[in-house]
């Protein structure tokens, strides 16, 4: 028959004692580890005592915390702090530590005492317990801390994303620019060459006439040093010398007009800059969360808290139809002024375990206030799931609080008047 200082599975003292986490039963490394071998499926076995359910770790059995309470050591004592040579006997409760038997005479008389293996126990339960929850917060901490670094990297994607889009537009504006700019030196070079071209052929006509009136110089030159001119020059030869020494230049001599090419330059219009190169735009993200206890009535719309974005009422709306549970962006009814709304949106049922399997729909919709985010006859804007698969833990979408978190955003482009 077992004993509190054996092993219920060899019935002897124990060897290497190791603590299940679940229950705390205490078992040899050795014989809980063959235990394991034998009776384990899919790495989870029940305790030989108290039959509660444990993850195998793991390295296996050696993995457990170790009893050291049971562990057999001769020189594993504890004495007193005060009573140096007096061995540790009991637990006041009261006082809340250990005493010798001196002690207990002494200072602890009518106080509470508990038999150390016992407290020992309870404080073992306790640290388990303590242990057991800092590692599920731990996770829960991690992963939050995971989803918060991805919307550093999303926040990073998305300037630099918004940045090249900017880069993009005032390149194109610089095409532009550009283009017309060598259009306008074209019409300048074009005034050039064609003014270019006239004085050319002014400068090509009086050249012409300098080079007659040189030969001329030339001849009269000749003629004159001539013994008897009379004799030597042909009475036909005389009139035309008399036509070229009449000949007017002052044609010749005229100043033309001249166009020259002039370009005002004008001041930049920097709101006209501004309107070509657009609006950054800052969309509204909002999380609504919503426990499945309270999702009883199947075919009702259970709405969450309006959130105002640019003065327009918001909210996240969630159905259990049939099998499935629905969920939707929606736009309640505003001033009967506005008649259409368009805008972006997207709705995403947040994965807790990892985001990358998130549901996420995105749409761009016009749409009267106080419908659905879809204009009649489109399909609704929204996430749906199977019902069995959102209850279910292991996929991820709840934890044991059965409670769901929904991300929307919204980004609104225009918001059309009556």
């Amino acid at each position: 028959m077992a004993t509190k200082n054996t092993c219920s599975i060899c019935l002897n003292n124990f060897t290497k004692p190791k603590l299940l986490p679940s229950c705390h039963h205490t078992f040899c490394e050795q014989c809980i580890d063959g235990y394991i071998k034998v009776r384990a499926r899919r790495n989870k076995f029940n305790c030989p005592v108290c039959r509660q359910q444990t993850d195998v770790p793991s390295g296996g059995a050696s993995q457990f915390v170790t009893n050291f309470y049971l562990e057999d050591d001769d020189d594993d004592k504890q004495y007193c702090t005060k009573h140096k040579k007096q061995e540790i006997e009991v637990y006041c409760r009261d006082c809340r530590k250990p005493c010798c038997s001196v002690c207990v005479m002494v200072g602890h008389k009518d106080h509470t005492l508990a038999d150390l293996d016992q407290v020992d126990q309870e404080m073992r339960e306790i640290f388990m317990k303590l242990k057991t929850e800092s590692e599920k917060k731990i996770k829960q901490l991690q992963n939050h801390s995971n989803f918060l670094k991805t919307k550093i990297s999303d926040m990073k994607r998305s300037c630099k994303t918004a940045c090249d889009k900017v880069q993009k537009q005032i390149d194109n504006i610089c095409k532009k620019a550009r283009q017309i700019g060598r259009t306008i030196k074209d019409d300048i070079n074009k005034i050039g060459e064609d003014e270019n071209s006239k004085l050319t052929k002014l400068i090509e006509d009086v050249d012409k006439l300098a080079s007659n009136m040189r030969k001329w110089c030339e001849y009269s030159d000749r003629t004159l040093q001539q013994r008897s001119i009379i004799t030597a020059v042909d009475k036909h030869r005389i009139a035309e010398l008399q036509a070229t020494t009449d000949y007017n230049i002052s044609t010749n001599l005229r100043q033309p007009v001249v166009r020259h090419p002039y370009y005002s330059m004008v001041e930049v219009d920097v709101d006209c800059l501004k309107r070509l190169l657009g609006e950054v735009q800052t969309p509204t993200t909002f999380t609504s969360r919503f426990s499945l206890n309270q999702i009883v009535t199947v075919g009702v719309k259970y709405d969450s808290v309006v959130v105002i974005i640019q003065g327009l009422p918001w909210c996240v709306c969630v159905s259990h139809i049939a099998s499935r549970l629905y969920i939707y962006l929606l736009l309640k009814k505003v001033d009967k002024t506005i008649e259409t709304v368009t805008f972006s949106s997207t709705v995403k049922l947040l994965n807790i375990n990892d985001e990358s399997k998130s549901l996420v729909v995105q749409s761009t919709d016009t749409c009267i206030p106080g419908g659905y985010t879809c204009q009649p006859g489109d399909v609704y804007n929204r996430v749906y799931i199977d019902w069995d698969v959102i209850q279910d833990v292991k996929y991820g979408f709840i934890r044991d609080n059965k409670i769901i978190t929904v991300q929307a955003t919204v980004n609104i482009s225009d918001i059309k008047l009556r």
